[in-house]
């Protein structure tokens, strides 16, 4: 069995007729049919039945696509690799990020980068912190910058800054001298929260904390916070604030964004702990002089932001 074989195989499933495997593999009608025909002599199956010009999968066809689609995503990693080893040969700095941090502290970060490097071409994305370890050990990325850090024994971390945790309210949620002052977890009891999804780190603390608090606080245990809606990112949680949804607890990023752009309230929440804003990059071919003027340019900016002697 031929990796090529597999390839039509799933273009034919996918597309579900010859004519729109071609457009999906580049090649002509004739050609994707005379090579479905062939995969089928090899393999000595049926693969598909024909009806009313579309192409219909068999029980052994479905049998065959469950057990092939490890191999298929491997060959896609394969390819993606290479094509990022292709392009790596081009002199740019290709830099990844959380949206939380790319949605502002980046774009200012990288103004200041950019006055000491202003020939240097970057290629900029925004994926999640699971999105990033793909991307970087697939070569389609150089530096990655996460709340998140990972712990994949091939990539290394730098922390560049630790982000306490936040409540985030709606304009006059809390008196005006409160603004920023600690708040316990208690105060929390009966409120409705905006949460991110389970499978984020942050959430998961949450989920714990409220759990612990509503055992051995009476006031969370008679009224405890009710989670009526989650996200995937933090600013999207920072917006569903301002329309009323609810409070979130937030990074302070998104905070600090949140309340000089949109008008909105934080307050700490010191039990709930913090996240560490990080550099990652391959362990094996280290940090580019580039990527570490980057990674020091997002540490000096979220400083800037979010050190009180500093906004003084």
């Amino acid at each position: 069995m031929r990796l090529r074989d597999l390839e039509i195989f799933h273009a034919v499933l996918q597309a579900g007729s010859v004519t729109g495997a071609a457009r999906l593999l580049h090649i002509s009608q004739p050609a994707a049919s005379k090579a479905l025909q062939q995969v089928e002599r090899h393999w000595g199956i049926v693969l598909f039945t024909r009806s009313a010009g579309q192409l219909y999968p068999t029980e052994e066809a479905r049998q065959l696509e469950e057990a092939s689609q490890g191999m298929l995503g491997q060959l896609d990693e394969v390819k993606r690799l290479a094509a990022g080893l292709r392009s790596g040969e081009e002199q740019a700095l290709k830099v990844i990020a959380t949206p939380a941090i790319a949605q502002q502290l980046l774009p200012q970060a990288l103004g200041q980068w950019r006055r000491r490097h202003a020939q240097v071409r970057c290629e900029l994305a925004t994926q999640h912190t699971r999105e990033i370890v793909d991307a970087l050990l697939l070569h389609e990325a150089e530096l990655g910058f996460t709340l998140s850090a990972p712990t994949h024994p091939a990539l290394a971390t730098r922390a560049l800054f630790s982000l306490p945790l936040m409540v985030l309210a709606p304009e006059g949620y809390w008196a005006q001298e409160s603004h920023n002052v600690p708040l316990p977890v208690s105060t929390l009891a009966g409120v409705q929260l905006v949460a991110l999804g389970t499978h984020d780190p942050l959430a998961r603390r949450l989920d714990s904390l409220l759990a612990s608090a509503e055992q051995h606080e009476p006031r969370m245990y008679d009224h405890p916070p009710h989670i009526i809606t989650r996200v995937q990112t933090y600013p999207l949680a920072a917006a569903l604030v301002q329309s009323g949804e609810g409070l979130a607890v937030v990074d302070a990023l998104t905070a600090y964004i949140a309340c000089t752009t949109q008008g909105l309230m934080a307050r700490p929440l010191p039990a709930a702990g913090e996240l560490v804003l990080s550099a990652v990059w391959r362990r094996k071919e280290g940090r580019s002089r580039l990527a570490q003027s980057l990674a020091d340019s997002l540490a000096r900016q979220a400083a800037q932001w979010l050190t009180p002697a500093a906004k003084a």
